[in-house]
């Protein structure tokens, strides 16, 4: 049966046309946890990239290669966002005045906060009448609305789960709204003073120490925690405790403010764990005062699926060759980690594969990684399509679909049937949406690939910098780390997997599995009803 991975409940009140078509179910895949990860979002909102060069800017030691860098891709992005209502003109002169001398009392410096300032503030209506208006000579890509609205969105504090439950919620009730009309609540939201959220955090042991309101304030004691419990949790789970303490927290939804208390647990965890003999461990949930309900101590949306090892029957192995052994040491906090240790591990798993002797900078990893991951974005969407027509349909594609032995020759049996096929249509709007996407790779595969490549490189190059900051000035508060291990997470976990595959299936290693995909890309040729052209193939080797 096919995975659902938006709501299934009717969907009559949101309108859209029909150049619009999939757009809210695609902003609803985006936020939903449950999407794999090629259709999740992997790259960062347009003013998560203005709030990053602008703060990097003042930083002391920032590099002129690295703002130079930076400013590039922020115009980049500026330049073609319906979000932003001059694409970007109004900054081109002061933002090429920011240079590794510039500090927050600088003229530039200050001139360009007042503009990003002022664009953030009209991002989402820009962007809501350019839906209800779309303009003649720059027409509105769906998906790519999709991706910068949604990115935007949870920069700017609305947490994923929320998102997807409000716009869920509006798909249930009878008053008609259009993408316009949600763009606008959305940034009436957004806009709103935060609320307080508390929470109540319980600990598995009697803290080493006495709790009273002079000496431990915000802690109560385990009597104490029962009272509090049935005045605010009455219908949460009891579990067994010692006591807790109190986490007070500012945020635009309770899933925002949980994700801010857990940062708070993650401290004092740490200080139980590494300042006292008798640690004291934090209980897997913590109630909440406003919802009356239990939220975990401990989670993230972060999703690593290395699936080869059981795909190819070597989940059983004891042994593992030592640079993938590594690696997966590596990658394995990126899941549940603090977010300034998940950004740390990935970029060091990253660079450990792809970084060789002769390479005299480690940021080439960013871009031999995206490639790899790049070409299997491709794989992954196509194998995914193929399933969904085989299931949707009975004819004989579908059936021939059904047939082929391996998901590679189901992709590519796809890929052929959309070229012969171009009116062929799904019943899933997001998979319509998909199929869009992945077309253009149809007639023009080299730059299909090379334009993600190249998306996916700004992304790695970000985690690049973010490490650096972390390692080099101990930053580790702020800095969107939240936000880029979130995305960054899924697209490693996807590298990594065909990394492994490569190694266990064809005997190739990381450096070679990219050098070879980067030359074949040159070779690449479009699909027809009979020849491939290659491009589901760039990782394929002759197996052992």
């Amino acid at each position: 049966m096919k995975p659902i991975y938006v709501c299934s409940v009717p969907r009559v009140p949101i309108v859209e046309t029909s150049k619009l078509a999939g757009f809210i179910d695609r902003v609803m895949e985006i936020a939903s946890t449950r999407a794999p990860w090629h259709r999740r979002l992997w790259r960062g909102g347009t003013m998560e990239l203005a709030q990053e060069f602008l703060m990097d800017g003042a930083r002391p030691g920032a590099r002129e290669l690295a703002i130079a860098e930076r400013r590039k891709h922020l115009m980049s992005a500026l330049r073609t966002d319906h979000g932003i209502a001059d694409f970007g003109k109004c900054i081109e002169a002061v933002a090429k005045e920011i240079k590794p001398d510039t500090d927050e009392t600088s003229h530039a410096w200050i001139a360009l906060r007042h503009h990003l300032e002022e664009m953030n503030g009209a991002y989402l209506t820009n962007w809501a009448e350019a839906l209800d208006n779309p303009p003649h000579n720059r027409p509105v890509d769906t998906e790519g609305a999709a991706r910068r609205i949604t990115g935007h969105i949870l920069g700017a504090g609305m947490h994923k789960n929320s998102l997807y439950s409000w716009l869920r919620d509006v798909q249930s009730k009878d008053q008609i709204v259009t993408p316009g009309d949600l763009l606008r609540e959305a940034d009436r939201r957004l806009k709103a003073p935060e609320k307080t959220y508390t929470f109540c955090v319980r600990v598995d042991k009697n803290p080493p120490f006495e709790i009273n309101s002079s000496t431990a304030r915000g802690w109560l004691t385990s009597s104490e925690t029962a009272t509090w419990k049935r005045a605010h949790a009455p219908d949460a789970k009891p579990v067994r405790h010692q006591g807790s303490f109190l986490v007070h927290t500012s945020a635009h939804d309770v899933n925002a403010a949980a994700d801010a208390a857990r940062d708070v647990i993650a401290h004092v965890r740490t200080k139980f764990q590494l300042g006292s003999r008798n640690s004291v461990g934090i209980c897997s949930t913590m109630w909440s005062m406003e919802k009356h309900s239990g939220f975990p101590t401990l989670s993230t949306n972060r999703m690593i699926n290395l699936t080869s090892f059981e795909r190819l029957g070597r989940l059983q192995d004891l042994e593992t060759a030592d640079y993938l052994a590594n690696t997966l040491a590596l990658v394995e906090p990126l899941q549940t980690a603090a977010p300034h240790i998940a950004v740390m591990s990935g970029w060091s798993a990253v660079e450990s594969l792809l970084v060789g002797p002769a390479d005299a900078d480690d940021i080439v990893a960013a871009r031999r990684f995206s490639l790899i991951i790049a070409a299997s974005l491709m794989r992954a969407e196509f194998t995914g399509l193929a399933k969904t027509y085989s299931a949707e349909n009975d004819d004989a594609a579908a059936i021939a679909i059904a047939e082929c032995p391996t998901n590679l020759e189901r992709a590519k049996y796809f890929q052929k049937l959309a070229c012969t096929r171009p009116d062929l249509a799904l019943s899933n709007a997001t998979d319509n949406l998909a199929l869009q996407r992945v077309r253009p790779a149809l007639r023009n595969p080299r730059q299909e690939i090379t334009n993600i490549t190249e998306i996916l490189t700004r992304e790695f190059t970000r985690l690049y910098r973010k490490r650096n900051m972390i390692v080099h000035g101990g930053q580790i508060r702020g800095a969107n780390l939240h936000s880029i291990s979130e995305t960054i997470t899924p697209l490693i976990g996807a590298g990594i997997d065909r990394i492994v595959h490569a190694e266990l299936n064809f005997g190739v290693q990381p450096i070679q599995l990219s050098a070879i995909a980067e030359a074949r890309v040159d070779y690449l040729g479009p699909t027809t009803t009979d020849v491939d052209g290659g491009l589901l193939d760039l990782l394929e080797h002759t197996a052992h």
